[in-house]
């Protein structure tokens, strides 16, 4: 599987705007993304090139921003 993380940035008319690895945003239509994408949600592509939900990696950012505004805020 790629190792190569694309965030969802926001949901607009039938397509989501992705960041893609290298920074750049995307619009993607909704058919090529999992059912249930949202705002927020961390994707990969598999070996097929399908997007596809990296819920691990997604948990372990939010635990980390989490972490980060604790810091910062107490």
């Amino acid at each position: 599987m790629n190792s190569e993380f694309y965030s969802v940035s926001r949901i607009e008319e039938g397509v989501a705007v992705i960041e893609f690895p290298d920074g750049t945003f995307n619009e993607v239509p909704f058919s090529l993304l999992p059912d249930d994408v949202k705002e927020g949600n961390i994707l990969v592509k598999n070996d097929e090139g399908i997007f596809i939900h990296d819920f691990k990696t997604e948990e372990e950012r939010k635990k980390r921003l989490l972490s980060l505004q604790n810091d910062i805020f107490g």
